[in-house]
């Protein structure tokens, strides 16, 4: 049933990954007209209407999209919470690594760009609240496959 409350938690797992793939996860303002920016497809280094370093990052973006997918699909497999849960395990796995490589460009090619502060931005919150909603999904269809079974062993 696609109303059970581990459903609404992979819908907001896909919106954030959604929100990850479409927003920038670091900028930095450097000067009036030059900034860097990381986001899941590219790091730049933006001087004006110039970019000075446009480094592409895509295996990020292919990671973040296959959990995309998978999460789309893992909704409609609510007949099968085993599988559920298998499912879950690998979006975890593919968001954690799509998470970490973007935390690694940024502290190893946005932040020795220039000085000044840069700040994290909502890409990378969207991260982290779709693998804590990835999480609570989890939780909730395991705690649905132990109702069953404690209702089978009943009878």
């Amino acid at each position: 049933m696609l109303q059970r409350i581990q459903s609404i938690f992979l819908i907001i797992t896909a919106a954030s990954i959604a929100v990850f793939l479409g927003t920038n996860s670091f900028v930095k303002a450097i000067g009036p007209t030059e900034k860097v920016a990381v986001n899941a497809f590219h790091v730049y280094h933006q001087s004006g209407e110039m970019a000075l370093i446009d480094k592409p990052i895509y295996y990020v973006a292919v990671l973040a999209g296959l959990a995309l997918i998978l999460t789309i699909y893992t909704i409609f497999q609510y007949k099968n919470r085993l599988k559920q849960v298998l499912l879950i395990s690998i979006i975890s796995l593919f968001m954690g690594s799509a998470l970490a490589v973007v935390v690694y460009h940024i502290q190893k090619d946005a932040l020795p760009l220039g000085t000044g502060e840069g700040s994290y931005t909502f890409g990378t919150w969207a991260a982290f609240v779709a693998m804590v909603s990835n999480l609570l999904a989890n939780r909730f269809i395991k705690r649905d496959e132990k109702l069953v079974k404690d209702a089978d062993r009943m009878r």
